[in-house]
């Protein structure tokens, strides 16, 4: 038996807006939906996203939901005061050339994007969703060897980007916090 992942759940107080992004900006299909009422009163309007390879990301949008404040942080890194770039998701592109296509589409929907980072086994662009949440569209090179499973500092080909205003909106965007707005 094959395992791997069948969804990640995640959660908005916009799912209208969320929906908007994820079909209209990401191109993925949304796979299903649903209304959960609790009895007491409440509901939670809930979304499954196909991501185009039959993994799915879900998302929940609570509605006076009992025991559920009106508002919260969507954005799993400034909810724990840390940078974007430790809590994120990472979705796969099968080549440089499929990755960079990606980027350029995603530049001409109006989303801040970083160019292709080189982190040496594997290449990425970064952005961020309505809610706050770090995403990554990343292609990976080269297959791992032994030398890379050494918990040690690896040697990349140079920096991640070569001109150093791209370099630093890299650095706003993954290690920066707050608004994506």
């Amino acid at each position: 038996m094959k395992s791997g992942v069948h969804h990640v759940g995640l959660v908005t107080l916009n799912i209208d807006r969320t929906i908007e992004f994820y079909t209209k900006k990401l191109g993925w299909e949304i796979g299903w939906c649903d209304i959960i009422e609790e009895p007491g009163g409440g509901k939670i309007k809930h979304v499954f996203f196909d991501t185009g390879d039959g993994t799915l990301i879900a998302f929940m949008s609570p509605e006076k939901f009992p025991g559920v404040p009106a508002e919260f942080s969507t954005d799993i890194n400034a909810a724990q005061n840390l940078p974007n770039a430790f809590y994120h998701h990472a979705f796969r592109c099968d080549s440089v050339e499929e990755l960079e296509r990606k980027r350029e589409e995603l530049v001409g929907k109006g989303i801040d994007v970083t160019v292709v980072m080189d982190h040496e086994w594997c290449k990425s662009i970064y952005f961020r969703d309505p809610n706050g949440l770090q995403l990554e569209y990343c292609a990976t090179v080269r297959p791992f060897n032994a030398g890379d499973k050494i918990m040690r500092h690896h040697e990349q080909p140079g920096p991640m980007a070569k001109n150093p205003k791209d370099a630093e909106h890299m650095r706003r965007m993954l290690f920066g916090s707050g608004d994506p707005k």
